[in-house]
C-alpha cells in the first residue's frame, strides 16, 4: 500500500510542475492586459492555452492528493511541508528559466528548507 507521505511528496512535486507549466504558458502568451475592455479577451486565450490548462490539471490532480492525505496525516505536520515547493521551483526556475535567484534569495530558500526538514524530524 503507497505512503501517504508519498503521495504527499507527489502532490508537492506535481503542484511545483504545475507552476513551471503556468509560468511557460505565461511567458508564451506575453503580458496581460488589464483594462475592462480587453482582460476577457486575455483571459480566454489563456485557459485554452496548453501550457496553461496542463499547470491546472496538475494543480487539480495535486488538490486531490492533498485531500487523500489529509485524511490521515496531520495538517500541522502535512501544511509546512509544502513550502517545500518554494526551494523546489526555485531551483527548477533558475534550471529552466535561467531566472537569476540573489544572495539573499538563496539564503531564505536554506532557511525553508531547514525548517522542512525540522518538521519531518518531528
Amino acid at each position: 500500500m503507497i505512503s501517504y507521505k508519498i503521495l504527499l511528496f507527489i502532490g508537492i512535486m506535481l503542484g511545483a510542475a504545475g507552476q513551471l507549466f503556468l509560468k511557460k504558458g505565461m511567458a508564451r502568451h506575453g503580458h496581460v492586459n488589464m483594462s475592462l475592455k480587453s482582460i476577457h479577451k486575455d483571459m480566454f486565450n489563456l485557459y485554452f492555452h496548453r501550457y496553461i490548462i496542463l499547470g491546472g490539471s496538475l494543480f487539480i490532480i495535486s488538490l486531490g492528493l492533498w485531500t487523500i492525505v489529509l485524511s490521515k496525516l496531520d495538517l500541522s505536520y502535512a501544511y509546512p511541508l509544502v513550502s517545500a515547493n518554494f526551494v523546489i521551483v526555485s531551483l527548477l526556475s533558475k534550471l529552466f528559466f535561467k531566472e537569476q535567484i540573489t544572495r539573499y534569495r538563496w539564503l531564505s530558500i536554506f532557511v525553508i528548507l531547514i525548517g522542512v526538514v525540522l518538521v519531518t524530524m518531528s
